[in-house]
């Protein structure tokens, strides 16, 4: 466990980067993805390019392709994924592990509930990265209006800031905040499988204008909660969360204005869906 003369916040950004080097987690040092950064660049890399660049370039002299049958499974695989993961990682954590919900610090054990903590937080990374398949299928569809700046920031930093974590501090208080991501993913997956059903099912989906404010709700707790081990010792990295909380700050303030041009301003643009369905006036966010 970090101890508290160890859990300092250096001024020196390059003080501040050693510092969060010597935190790395031995535990997944070797793991996939996690071992080198030239990993998480060339994913990230390969993402933006192909949804900005190539992908509409490829598809310029293409129809856009059916995929409402692919997408629905999508959804499907989703909402599966992610109340898997979110049992998993609550039961080991907080019910065999005896994590605090409050504060919780790192301590590096290799027992078997730590270590399926760890492995499905690492394998819901990996299913973050394969929320990178809602702007192919909006590239696939030739939606590109829809890959908003929103849209890619989101997925960007959901992604490298949960690789940041697993790097330098796979469980712990971040466990709170995976479980809450975990959940919302469910709802806005369920949502987006059942507007994909068509009008029938649609006319009962009144809850939709409240998913922003859903999205919204989630980033306040998430920064709250993970700013607490900035102001109460338990162990938990410092450094890190002032590296992360920053990017949470960003995702939200992108998601504030979002609400506030949608639903506040009188004049109200067509928003779109933030998964391969198309719908006129729906909402685009998911967490993340």
């Amino acid at each position: 466990m970090i101890t508290p003369e160890e859990n300092t916040i250096p001024l020196h950004p390059v003080e501040m980067w050693n510092k969060l080097m010597g935190l790395r987690d031995p535990r997944t040092v070797d793991w996939v993805t996690l071992s080198d950064p030239k990993y998480i660049i060339v994913t990230l890399g390969l993402y933006l390019y192909i949804s900005k660049i190539a992908g509409p370039r490829y598809m310029a002299d293409k129809k856009p392709y059916d995929l409402r049958r692919t997408i629905q499974l999508y959804n499907i695989f989703q909402v599966v994924a992610n109340v898997y993961f979110c049992s998993k990682i609550a039961y080991h954590a907080f019910v065999k592990s005896g994590y605090s919900g409050y504060c919780q610090g790192l301590t590096y054990a290799a027992d078997y509930h730590s270590m399926q903590v760890l492995d499905n937080l690492y394998y819901y990374l990996l299913v973050r990265i394969i929320d990178f398949l809602d702007t192919m299928f909006f590239v696939l569809k030739k939606k590109f209006t829809h890959i908003t700046q929103l849209h890619v920031i989101h997925h960007t930093i959901v992604v490298f800031s949960g690789w940041q974590f697993m790097k330098f501090g796979g469980d712990g208080q971040v466990v709170v905040g995976v479980c809450l991501n975990s959940m919302v993913h469910i709802v806005m997956y369920s949502y987006y499988f059942l507007s994909s059903l068509g009008p029938e099912v649609q006319k009962y989906l009144w809850w939709k204008k409240y998913l922003t404010t859903f999205q919204i709700i989630q980033f306040f707790i998430m920064i709250a909660h993970t700013s607490i081990p900035l102001f109460v010792e338990c162990g938990y990295p410092r450094v890190l969360m002032m590296l992360v909380i920053p990017q949470v700050c960003l995702i939200l303030g992108l998601f504030v204005n979002f609400y506030i041009q949608s639903y506040i301003k009188k004049n109200r643009r067509p928003v779109h869906m933030a998964n391969g369905s198309s719908m006129e006036k729906k909402i685009e966010l998911k967490s993340h």
